[in-house]
């Protein structure tokens, strides 16, 4: 198919792109936050996690992804979202690391629906992120990245709230990476109780036109565990239980094991960012 190209002229620093997008496209495209919510010592994921010293790989058509330290998970990914978009403020600090300050109250009360005040949990996840490292290998260019997301978390007095900054080398990855913006959406994606349906909707909203991708590969680009037969059944059994929930995405189950996303197909404000190295946003209409 032909590429459909939207140009966007970039007059801004990489705080506004922190302050306008939540996420890189590439962090939700290459399976970096497992499908689950949570770690189980018995999981095939946790199990092999282990058996490969603590590291998790993953290759997609967007590049070889490996994640080392901790499994990261969607309860991981809705908080980092949480705090991006609720934050008070972001700045830039000498070094270049970013730092973000927001309220644990807010955060938690977005994440859980709830007034939560359990925030030595909060610092628990945060933890777990801050001990992990990631290395990418960008598809079909000579990119590489290699980065841990938290450099450290802690309460400052100065600004009267909590605060975590970012490495300088997650930051040099944001600005150069394609970025994703759904902090309109993110209530509505919060509502999501299946960490897998979660998962797939992020996947999704990647793509700034459309999608299709069979069933058993969208499994395997987000970091499924495909190579069990009972967890590959379950997971589909999981999608076809799901489909009108999925629709309220923009995502239609096609009855030969297909999903398709059209981003026309609900209503959203969801927008992408280039980087100053790109100058511009391409996709295709079709980025399976």
């Amino acid at each position: 198919m032909k590429k459909k190209k939207q140009q966007l002229t970039l007059d801004f620093d990489v705080i506004q792109k922190f302050e306008k997008t939540i996420s890189t496209v590439n962090e939700l495209r290459t399976g970096i936050f497992a499908p689950i919510d949570k770690i189980s010592a018995n999981s095939k994921t946790y199990k092999d996690f282990i058996q490969n010293n603590r590291k998790r790989s993953i290759e997609t058509s967007w590049g070889k992804t490996i994640i080392k330290g901790n499994i990261l998970t969607q309860t991981h990914r809705d908080l980092l979202d949480c705090i991006i978009a609720g934050a008070k403020e972001i700045k830039e600090l000498e070094g270049g690391g970013i730092a973000i300050y927001f309220s644990t109250t807010d955060v938690l009360k977005s994440y859980s629906g709830k007034q939560n005040t359990n925030t030595k949990w909060l610092k628990d996840k945060l933890d777990e992120i801050q001990n992990s490292s990631i290395e990418f290998k960008q598809e079909n260019t000579n990119d590489y990245y290699s980065f841990s997301i938290i450099d450290s978390h802690a309460y400052s007095t100065k600004h009267n709230s909590f605060g975590l900054i970012l490495t300088p080398a997650y930051r040099k990855f944001f600005e150069e990476q394609l970025t994703i913006n759904y902090k309109k959406e993110l209530p509505k994606l919060l509502k999501v109780k299946s960490a897998l349906l979660k998962a797939i909707i992020r996947f999704f909203w990647t793509h700034s036109v459309s999608s299709t991708m069979d069933i058993v590969t969208l499994l395997k680009t987000i970091g499924f565990p495909v190579d069990s037969i009972r967890m590959k059944q379950k997971a589909v059994k999981e999608i076809k239980d799901n489909t009108d929930l999925l629709l309220e995405y923009g995502i239609v189950f096609e009855p030969k094991s297909k999903l398709i996303y059209r981003k026309s197909g609900f209503e959203n404000s969801i927008s992408f960012l280039g980087s100053a190295k790109q100058n511009k946003l391409t996709d295709k209409k079709d980025d399976n």
